[in-house]
């Protein structure tokens, strides 16, 4: 009776634990939610699911040994002795030793690789990665963390499992000469379990490349003890020889507990690290200006896919209510190309309370103070303008500063795949430091692609750029049945960049040059 006791106070101290696990996790993902809102790729989704789809797995296994062991059946004791526990707690551990992290539980390819593949972390924006295929295997890294350059790999493996494996594969560690070539020392212990999974992780980070490096790698062994044997520590040395940094239990500092501060350690909001002066790009500029954004537009007769479109996605959510919250009292700049541009679509398409909206948050000669321009905006809009807006944003030269020498000529032919006046915008904002917003999140996600491909950025940190989930074109005004000519603003050889496109479409009395 007491013995069935124990087991039973047993098990109920790991599903406590467990529950209690699955509790943090909760949290956490809770936590992304909130500091990913409105990211304009939805991340939080695929962050934890794994992970958490394992916590919850065994909380429901260790629930239903519980009920049973309660009823009296001698049979699950062994799966309450079994819990997978003692590997979600160390993983989850890890986590909150992490900063920065990406995925939890994550499964990335294991080649062969015929070229680097694509990590998951942040670059531009936070990816997944490379999908896996079906012609390729995958391996499971634990923690992504760092914004994708650090890799963890979490084993349960014992002092004793070592010695058992060594022993099972006939392998006896002796003394050896600290010069002996490391490809021939490794492939004498290449069957050891600790140091395949050690080559593993090495040789997949190696396939994979975040901002143009890859991933440092991690071998987390909790269970191990470190300097008490001799044969465990000549396979800790050979997994460091294969380039994996191994920390063991004695080395590992206790995990803090969860707090506030610590969950925007482990995801940073990407909002904290704004900088101080924001550059606006032109399709940024439209969406502040358009009715769309501003007034509760009713769909007419003569409106395009575009329009409708644009309409729903407005009444679903509104356009500054995204907006505003980024750009708060941030002072506001913009490259002359963005604003030449901005003020051609203008005169073309933009109505009159367009127009009048379009000179109050750029245009400087009016000699209109900021509380003025505020107050003026207010009454052309229906949301409340915020009293901190920097208005007018302030039109800057591309090469502010000399800050395109700090562009290296690599950097600056890949920029030129950008078409103008978004080539000018995100070179500015790269060269000078600065974050820049867009609502164009097509351009970010090719140039995140195209930098990829460069060997190195050498010392230039990897360009801050927010993309907002949608966009705002200007809702234009009706033309008479007279067919009318009407040219492209800039660049549009190939696509589209000035807005001229989207607004007309293939109506009939418009003649597009």
């Amino acid at each position: 009776m007491e013995d069935s006791e124990a087991k039973l106070v047993a098990c109920e101290n790991v599903l406590k634990r467990t529950e209690s696990l699955q509790s943090e996790v909760q949290r956490f993902a809770a936590h992304l939610e909130d500091v990913y809102s409105d990211y304009f790729q939805h991340m939080p989704t695929y962050v934890h699911t794994s992970f958490s789809s394992e916590v919850r797995t065994e909380v429901e296994s260790l629930e239903r040994t519980f009920r049973e062991l309660q009823m009296g059946d001698p049979q699950t004791l062994n799966r309450a002795q079994s819990s997978n526990l003692a590997f979600l707690e160390p993983v989850w551990e890890t986590a909150k030793r992490s900063r920065d992290i990406v995925r939890v539980r994550c499964a990335v390819p294991t080649g062969p690789f015929k070229k680097q593949v694509l990590a998951p972390g942040t670059r531009i924006v936070r990816t997944q990665g490379q999908s896996q295929t079906s012609r390729t295997g995958s391996f499971i890294v634990d923690v992504i963390a760092d914004s994708g350059h650090s890799w963890y790999k979490v084993s349960s493996m014992t002092n004793k499992r070592v010695l058992f494996d060594l022993a099972k594969e006939a392998v006896y560690c002796g003394d050896s000469d600290d010069d002996e070539d490391t490809e021939t020392v490794t492939q004498d212990y290449a069957d050891i379990p600790l140091v395949k999974l050690a080559r593993n992780l090495a040789d997949t980070a190696k396939g994979h490349r975040i901002q143009t490096k890859s991933p440092s790698t991690f071998l987390i062994l909790p269970r191990i003890e470190e300097g008490v044997l001799a044969q465990v520590d000549k396979i800790l040395d050979i997994c460091r020889r294969l380039g994996v940094n191994v920390l063991c239990g004695e080395a590992l500092p206790p995990a803090p507990p969860l707090t506030d501060d610590l969950l925007h350690a482990m995801a940073p909001s990407p909002k904290a690290n704004f900088t101080e002066v924001l550059n606006i790009d032109t399709s940024l500029l439209v969406a502040l200006a358009s009715d769309f954004s501003h007034t509760n537009v009713t769909k007419q007769p003569w409106f395009s896919h575009s329009h409708n479109d644009h309409t729903n996605l407005e009444s679903e959510q509104s356009m500054l209510s995204l907006v505003y919250p980024m750009i708060g009292n941030h002072k506001l700049v913009c490259t002359k190309e963005a604003a030449d541009t901005f003020f051609h679509i203008v005169d073309t398409l933009a109505t009159e309370s367009e127009k009048a909206r379009a000179y109050l948050i750029l245009s400087s000669d009016s000699g209109k103070s900021q509380e003025q321009r505020v107050q003026e905006l207010q009454t052309l809009s229906i949301h409340k303008v915020p009293s901190c807006l920097q208005l007018p944003i302030s039109i800057i030269d591309v090469n502010e500063d000399n800050c395109r020498h700090r562009l290296t000529g690599p950097i600056k032919k890949t920029l030129e795949t950008v078409l103008n006046p978004g080539r000018s915008v995100f070179s500015y904002g790269w060269a000078s430091g600065l974050t820049t917003l867009t609502c164009n999140s097509v351009i970010v996600k090719q140039l995140e692609k195209d930098l990829e491909k460069l060997p190195t950025l050498e010392d230039l940190p990897w360009p801050s750029i927010w993309a907002f989930p949608t966009s705002r074109p200007f809702v234009g005004k009706p033309r008479n049945s007279r067919t009318q000519v009407r040219k492209h603003i800039g660049d549009c050889s190939v696509t589209c960049t000035c807005g001229v496109d989207e607004f007309y479409g293939n109506r009939s009395n418009v003649k597009i040059i």
